[in-house]
């Protein structure tokens, strides 16, 4: 039995005691990366995809800006951030200025990878 699997049994047991006190809980394993991710009721979907996505936000301020990839990945994890942020209600002016300025930043590193 691998540790992940050792980690999930030993949370069923825990998770089925937190329901039983009627605690909603939810479990996500991906357990290719070796990760559990555990959710009370409040966890949405906006939610759960914000906090995926501050991973990706941390990899891409903690790149060093020399790295082909990093202006992609920034610029898209910033582009994310700011639809999750304003998935609720309207983009303003000046966001989506900031958004087509990204995309441009994007299309800049997609030149320079082609060369």
């Amino acid at each position: 039995m691998s540790s992940m699997d050792r980690i999930l049994e030993r949370l069923k047991c825990i998770l089925e005691e937190l329901r039983q006190e009627d605690i909603a809980v939810k479990i996500s394993v991906d357990k290719e990366a070796g990760i559990i991710r555990i959710y009370n009721e409040g966890g949405d979907q906006i939610k759960r995809a914000s906090s995926g996505l501050a991973e990706t936000l941390e990899l891409a301020y903690t790149t060093a800006e020399h790295h082909p990839y990093w202006s992609m990945l920034y610029n898209s994890t910033e582009i994310c951030k700011t639809v999750l942020d304003k998935w609720e209600s309207d983009l303003s002016a000046d966001q989506l200025s900031e958004i087509s300025w990204r995309c441009e930043e994007i299309k800049m590193a997609l030149e320079r990878l082609r060369r």
